[in-house]
């Protein structure tokens, strides 16, 4: 009898562990069949992008510092590569964030301004006003361009 109960156990814990990975199968076919919802915070309320000669890099990282800390971000400016020639450049605060990365290569600053939290939106004009302030920042080094995309 004993033996009995063991390969009653047996074939009742394989029935578990087949239905288990049947039912993991099913649910990541769900999940991979859904189209993630769009968050509002996910999608940039405003794209900026500042193109500066690769010499004046510094420069454009002083620039934008002093613009965070006018506008109160948190700044965070460092290597994207080892080479340390494109940098994640972003800023954030409780209401708005701005997303970023300078590409050497192009010499290129490119800026996402997004809401901080989706549940919490803040009006378009917040983002024109600042973009108009970055603008003026960026505009006291020679030989920028600076173009915004709605």
């Amino acid at each position: 009898m004993g033996s009995m109960s063991t390969r009653r156990i047996k074939v009742i814990a394989a029935a578990c562990l087949l239905l288990g990975f049947l039912a993991g199968i099913g649910v990541s076919k769900i999940t991979m069949n859904e189209k993630p919802k769009d968050n509002p915070a996910d999608i940039p309320r405003r794209a900026v992008i500042i193109t500066i000669n690769q010499s004046q890099r510094e420069e454009l990282f002083t620039q934008t510092r002093k613009f965070a800390d006018k506008w109160g971000y948190a700044t965070y400016i460092a290597p994207i590569d080892p080479s340390g020639s494109h940098f994640y450049v972003d800023l954030w605060r409780s209401d708005i964030k701005v997303l970023g990365a300078y590409l050497a290569d192009s010499g290129e600053l490119h800026f996402g301004f997004f809401y901080t939290e989706s549940t919490r939106p803040v009006p378009d004009s917040y983002f024109d006003e600042e973009i108009n302030d970055l603008r003026n920042f960026i505009s006291e080094i020679p030989n920028t361009k600076f173009s915004i995309e709605k």
